[in-house]
This record gives structure tokens, sequence and C-alpha cells, in this order.
């Protein structure tokens, strides 16, 4: 069966030239001047629907659209763009007004970036494919399967942290979902949204067990201009009092914490 999300198909591209293309990306924005509040954010993000994605040219979500919100608010100038994880977090890690969602704020990160939050809470779950036959009954049993994540994603650390050994990485979570669906690996993390959004197009894919709740955030390089910073971070309290991340919310059908109705 086919992943109905299939924005990445096409893209391709010899080793040769994309790390060409890669340190070309990453030279250009490194040798950039620090921006300040009046200049240019870079915000980075990855392939993830519901949260983020990319339809008509057009990117979406519930993370993009809070995200979007939170700038218009703080009258900042911005670029968004999507790419496969692990560059994307890279990047922000790396360069000066760079900044990556929806990231989670784990223990280990807490130093590494300036962070405007909370975005949400998310549950994220071990997902099977329906009608394999894999049940854990827990986290322990689960770790007699091969669970296949993304490169770079806190889930590697996480998995790692919980003594999985049978990991299977991958440059971006449709790949992962691929193989789930084909037998080739058989359980992968996902975020409960995600989980819903797979299902009401109709693929085979079911929780398994509870892996963690987790608080997303935008992620900025610590070199970040600090007016923006207190910009992005005043206007996302205010868009959380004012009902507007909950109208968001709303709009896909998401409930804080992950539970979908």
């Amino acid at each position: 069966m086919a992943i109905v999300h299939p924005r990445c198909r096409g893209m391709r591209k010899t080793a040769t030239f994309g790390r060409w293309m890669w340190a070309a990306t990453f030279g250009l924005w490194s040798a950039a001047a620090l921006p300040a509040s009046g200049e240019s954010l870079h915000l980075l993000t990855e392939d993830y629907p519901p949260y983020n994605y990319e339809e008509d040219g057009v990117l979406k979500g519930i993370a993009v659209d809070l995200v979007k919100a939170v700038m218009a608010d703080a009258g900042l100038q911005y670029e968004m763009t999507l790419q496969p994880w692990a560059r994307a977090y890279s990047l922000a890690l790396n360069t000066p007004g760079s900044c990556v969602f929806s990231t989670v704020h784990t223990k280990e990160r807490a130093d590494l970036f300036e962070w405007v939050e909370p975005l949400f809470t998310t549950e994220a779950y071990l997902v099977r494919k329906s009608g394999s036959g894999i049940r854990p009954a827990n986290l322990e049993e689960a770790k007699r399967y091969l669970i296949g994540t993304q490169l770079g994603d806190y889930t590697e650390n996480l998995l790692k942290q919980n003594g999985f050994t049978r990991i299977d990485l991958t440059s971006e979570i449709d790949l992962s979902v691929k193989k789930l669906l084909a037998g080739r690996i058989d359980l992968m993390p996902m975020a409960a949204s995600m989980l819903a959004d797979l299902q009401r197009q109709g693929l085979p894919v079911e929780a398994a067990v509870i892996l963690n709740t987790s608080l997303d955030a935008l992620a900025c390089n610590r070199q970040t201009d600090a007016d923006a910073l207190r910009r992005m971070r005043s206007s996302l309290k205010k868009l959380i009092a004012d009902g507007t991340r909950s109208g968001i919310f709303q709009r896909y059908n998401f409930v804080e914490g992950g539970l979908l109705r």
C-alpha cells in the first residue's frame, strides 16, 4: 500500500550532489550576519502530518499554523522550509537565527537551544501494522522487536536510553511507515495525532503500547537575537491566553496531550 504523503518522491539526488547542496546551504547560512529582530529568521520543520506538511505548495499543519500565528503576532520576518529532520535539527543547532520545530524538549537538549514553548504536549506510541500479531504487553516486551525511527529524532535517544538495541534508522518518517506496512520493521514510535491522521486515511496502523508524553517546542539557535526570542515567547503566551492556539487545535481535531476524539 502506498503512503498517502508522497511529497518526497522524485526528490532523490546523488550522494555527491546532496553533499554539495548541504555544504553550500550550511555555508551560506553560517556566513549570514546574526539576525536582529528586523531580519528574517530561518524556521525549519519536517514532513510530519498533521503537525507539519506541504499541500499544493503551502506549508500547513497544527505546528505550522501555530508558529505562523506566533510570528505574525510578534511582527517578525521569517522563511519556513521543510527539511529531513536530521538536517533541520543540525542547521538550527549550528546557525544563528535558525529555529526547528516541533522539537521535543528533553533534558539532554535543554542547554543546546533557546526554547519558545509550549507549542503543545503529545503522547507517543509504539505503533504496529494492524493484524501483524505483534502485541507487546509493555515496553520491556517491545525490546524484542525491530523498531524503526528517524535519524536524529528524539525517539532515537529515548529508545536507546530505555534499553532498545534493535533500531532501524531512516532519514524521514514516511520511509519508516513504508517499512512498517511492508513488514520490514515490527514497531515504530509515532505521535498520537499522526497515528490518527494515518488511520483516517485508511492505513492499517494501530497503537501497540504507549512510549511517552512529551513537550514540543520551537527550538532556536543559542545566538538568535534576544529581542526576537522575547517577542516570540510573548506572542505564544498571548495566543495561548486568548484562545488562538485552542482554535488551531480544534481545526485539526487535536486535543492537548495528544488524545484525539
